[in-house]
C-alpha cells in the first residue's frame, strides 16, 4: 500500500473463504484471495490489460501475487527437506491444488 495505512473502515478477515464470501454479498467489494479460491462468485481482477491465470502468474506478467513461503528454524533439517520435496512432487502438488491454492512449481 506505499506506507499507507488501510482505511479505518475496511473490513479485514482472516480467512480467504470469508473474503470471497464478503465480496460476492457486495457489488462495490474488493478483496484478495488466492486465484484458486475464484469461483463463479467473484472474479479475479485483470491488471495492466493482463487477465489472473496460472500461467500469467507462473510467468510474472500478471503484477500482484503474494508469494507463499515455508520457513523452518535452523539449516539441514532431513525431516523438513523431506516434507519439500513431498509437497513440490506430483502427490503434495495435487493436495495443494485441491485446497485452492496454485501448486508450487517443483524445484522451488
Amino acid at each position: 500500500m506505499g506506507g499507507r495505512q488501510i482505511a479505518a473502515r475496511a473490513l479485514v478477515q482472516d480467512s480467504s473463504g470469508s473474503v470471497r464470501q464478503m465480496v460476492a454479498a457486495d457489488p462495490a467489494a474488493i478483496g484478495y484471495i488466492s486465484l484458486g479460491l475464484v469461483d463463479e462468485t467473484v472474479r479475479a481482477v485483470t491488471l495492466d490489460g493482463v487477465a489472473a491465470s496460472e500461467a500469467t502468474i507462473d510467468s510474472g506478467r500478471y503484477p500482484l501475487v503474494r508469494p507463499f513461503m515455508f520457513v523452518i528454524a535452523g539449516t539441514g533439517r532431513a525431516d523438513a527437506r523431506a516434507f519439500i520435496d513431498w509437497i513440490t512432487g506430483p502427490e503434495g502438488r495435487e493436495l495443494t491444488r485441491r485446497e485452492g491454492l496454485l501448486p508450487p512449481r517443483p524445484g522451488s
